[in-house]
């Protein structure tokens, strides 16, 4: 097996994936990556022998890749893994519309098919 999610019957929510990653960060801290991922991959298999259930809870989908990209992507702005792209926007619409809060507003930045503005 490749994927932790192989193990389970079930598809963890946010919070109980926010639990995991903080008991991660505690037992693997001063660890690089692979200590980390040794870490990780061993509470996932002894969670995977000790708690099996059906279903999940409905909203984050850990078996959905583009939501799994999404928290990537949150996480690596999250940690300052990226730089901010936008240049500290707060706003953004498809640059198909033009919403009424955008028509006397400059962007900051096109990114994919999305304007973005800072305050």
């Amino acid at each position: 097996m490749s994927r932790a999610s192989d193990l389970f019957e079930w598809t963890p929510d946010l919070a109980e994936m926010a639990r995991l990653a903080a008991a991660v960060g505690k037992l693997a801290e001063g660890e690089d990556d692979e200590g980390r991922l040794a870490i990780a991959w061993t509470l996932l298999n002894r969670l995977a022998r000790t708690r099996k259930r059906d279903g999940g809870p409905a909203g984050a989908d850990f078996a959905d890749r583009d939501f799994l990209l999404a928290l990537a992507a949150l996480c690596r702005a999250w940690a300052g893994a990226a730089p901010d792209p936008t240049r500290g926007a707060t706003r953004f619409h498809p640059h198909t519309e033009l919403p009424r809060w955008a028509r006397h507003k400059a962007p900051n930045a096109l990114i994919g098919g999305n304007f973005f503005y800072a305050p």
